[in-house]
């Protein structure tokens, strides 16, 4: 089976790859999944056919009694460490009527592969995996480490933040997270926004939908307690900072929650979420104070009852400097490969990368990809673009 795997040309084996990955789903409890187990299993059976069988699970329980399966493999006798972080879990596929292709099956069209994770973040597992193929025998510079992680579309609890518990990373390591980039793979991300996810409950009155008088149509509060804080939100934070893109904070309700089930019945519940990418410069919890305040506001004209919990509450650390070593190992790797400059920029998502930088590491995100894909129907990753990258990292190894 080894030679098998390793006969095949790069191509072959990303599709294969991509074909034995992408049909397990990897969804969160959270979001009404099981988890990264059977994902992380199939991996490392394939780290076993590359000739690795010296990689080690780090496996832990959720809340949800679920194991959360995370994989360490360091290949090397080098000092110093360049490090590839993927995570193997995924995002759900949304309204299935949206894709042309199905979503947990491979399909393979001219120089893309469809599937839910094949982009996020399935392409850091295919590169990271190919990288194993192409140092064997090689001398390297650096140890090529490489960490599969669990948990990341939903806080990373028990998968990179569990993991910075472990005596495994070192703050001389080059730390690369190949979770965002561009079509030309000429940014790389030395800082992220923070974020705040927050569920809010607006409780009124439920009654029958002819008798608007008697209730207190929690629809209603809601909509107008929504839109009323959104604009309030952008006109109190509305600093701009060039390095992101876009270069200001960011306020979009987004989940909303089933209500009730018949039209004439006017809800006395509602529960919206609002995901909020907020500007390093503002703390959030002077944000989450100005929340409070525009609900006790809020309520001295309205009947409902307004509360809110916060799913996530992440407060951006400190960017990656960029005289960084792996900031200016990254850009000569990419300058030597690509003839093109690239330039150090911020982005609002969040990545693994942000937790390394709390804990005081150098971290990067960089890679050459399709950015608007990533937690849409038909998602798809280039070929090509794995191909790219792999050469600019085994250029930053040799």
């Amino acid at each position: 089976m080894q030679s098998a795997i390793m006969e095949m040309d790069d191509e072959e084996f990303i599709k294969h790859v991509a074909s034995r990955i992408i049909p397990i789903q990897s969804i969160s409890p959270e979001s009404g999944g099981s988890g990264e187990s059977a994902r992380a299993d199939e991996i490392c059976a394939i780290l076993k056919e590359l000739g690795y069988p010296d990689f080690k699970r780090y496996d832990t329980k959720d809340s949800h009694g679920v194991v959360r399966a995370n994989i360490i493999l360091k290949v090397g006798s080098a000092s110093t460490t360049l490090w590839l972080v993927s995570h193997t879990d995924t995002v759900p596929v949304g309204d299935p009527a949206l894709w042309t292709h199905p979503p947990f099956q491979t399909t393979v069209e001219g120089r893309k592969i469809y599937g839910r994770g094949t982009s996020d973040d399935g392409q850091a597992v295919f590169l990271s995996l190919l990288l194993l193929r192409k140092i064997r025998g090689k001398n390297l510079k650096y140890n090529l480490g490489l960490a599969f992680v669990a948990d990341e579309e939903v806080g990373s609890k028990y998968g990179i933040q569990f993991l910075l518990e472990k005596d495994i990373f070192k703050k001389t390591d080059l730390v690369m997270v190949p979770d965002a980039g561009t079509e030309d793979g000429l940014q790389i991300e030395v800082a992220e926004k923070s974020i705040l996810w927050i569920k809010f409950k607006i409780l009124g009155k439920q009654y029958h939908a002819s008798q608007p008088a008697m209730a207190i149509n929690a629809n209603r509060e809601a909509m107008k307690f929504i839109l009323g804080l959104d604009g309030e939100l952008h006109r109190k934070y509305a600093d701009t900072d060039p390095i992101f893109s876009p270069p200001q904070s960011t306020f979009e309700p987004t989940k909303h929650e089933k209500n009730v089930d018949n039209i004439n019945t006017i809800p006395g519940t509602e529960v919206q979420y609002v995901d909020c990418r907020i500007l390093p410069k503002y703390d959030l919890d002077e944000v989450t104070d100005f929340i409070d305040a525009y609900i006790r506001e809020f309520q001295k004209s309205s009947p409902a009852k307004i509360s809110y919990d916060l799913f996530q509450k992440e407060q951006a650390p400190i960017p990656t400097s960029v005289n960084a070593p792996v900031v200016q190992a990254l850009k000569a790797a990419i300058r030597d490969t690509r003839g093109k400059e690239p330039s150090a920029v911020g982005i609002g998502g969040g990545t693994c990368a942000a937790f390394f930088r709390r804990k005081g590491y150098d971290a990067v995100v960089w890679s050459t990809t399709m950015p608007e894909v990533a937690h849409q129907a038909d998602e798809y990753v280039v070929i090509d673009h794995i191909l790219q990258d792999s050469a600019v990292i085994m250029k930053m190894l040799s």
